[in-house]
């Protein structure tokens, strides 16, 4: 995977990029515990966040909204793909030491459609 150093190519304005994330998670079985398949949580998702932009996931319940959270903020490793903060590879260009610097900066805001939309508003 190449890790993107070109100073010029990175867009100011995107605050968060995730490129073709995938989180695979592995099935053992037997007395050995060998892998015998992979539950794919999270295969192939690809937006970005740009700054004073809003993104909601919205999504049923076990489709992997928080699985996608947990991977950007670092807290699950990866099976593939990039996400880039403020165009660093979160993954490959920032140590532990940075991380915990940023992560202040890095939330996952959940909520309860329940109390925080209202049935008579449509959502656009």
């Amino acid at each position: 995977m190449e890790v993107n150093t070109n100073v010029e190519t990175i867009d100011p304005d995107v605050v968060l990029e995730v490129n073709n994330l995938k989180q695979y998670f592995p099935i053992k079985a037997g007395l050995m515990q060998r892998v015998v398949g992979y539950v794919k949580a999270v295969d192939g998702v690809s937006f970005k966040i740009r700054r004073g932009k809003t993104m909601g996931l919205v999504g049923e319940s076990g489709c992997g909204k928080t699985t996608i959270g947990k991977t950007i903020l670092r807290l699950n490793e990866k099976t593939a793909g990039e996400v880039l903060f403020f165009g660093f590879d979160i993954f490959h260009t920032i140590d532990r030491k940075q991380l915990r610097k940023m992560r202040p900066k890095m939330q996952i805001i959940f909520q309860d459609p329940y109390s925080s939309l209202s049935p008579r508003l449509p959502v656009a």
